[in-house]
């Protein structure tokens, strides 16, 4: 198995979620039946926006690696359910696109986004086994520096 090719995979699933999430909002307000003038300056707002949203992608993508890196799987995680409003939706797609990955390392996380649930998941079954918990960190940490080369280049 290509871990390389699914890490770069996970990470251009990433950058279309936090797309699709920038632009429902903008869909929503073409959707309310605006003049065409509105329209158009949601439209620019829309670009405005993803260029700001894939500054705040860069940064918590940036975060989390740092976490990663630094504490390990579990913390990452943890870090992950622990943001606030203006990152939760950000970090709620970065941490659904790492849950998915335990697939390749023999491991499949519960389904849905129940913190109590996944991190007993992380606690039990990546946690302690420590070929597990590094193969699943190096395939994290490529994923997200993928993921942040990724924001980079959409900002751009």
């Amino acid at each position: 198995m290509n871990l390389d090719l699914e890490a770069a995979r996970s990470s251009q699933a990433l950058m279309k979620d936090t797309i699709n999430q920038q632009s429902k909002s903008v869909e929503n307000l073409v959707k309310m039946n605006l003049d065409l003038e509105a329209a158009r300056s949601s439209q620019a707002l829309m670009k405005d926006t993803i260029n700001q949203q894939s500054k705040s992608v860069e940064n918590l993508v940036t975060k989390t690696l740092g976490v990663l890196q630094e504490n390990g799987v579990y913390a990452c995680m943890l870090f992950l359910y622990s943001r606030s409003n203006s990152e939760k939706e950000i970090a709620k797609c970065i941490r659904s696109r790492l849950l998915e990955m335990t697939v390749f390392v023999g491991k499949k996380s519960p389904d849905g986004d129940n913190s109590e649930e996944i991190l007993e998941f992380f606690t039990n079954n990546i946690c302690n086994d420590i070929d597990t918990l590094f193969l699943t960190k190096q395939l994290w940490e490529q994923t997200l520096i993928y993921a942040r080369y990724g924001a980079k280049a959409r900002e751009d």
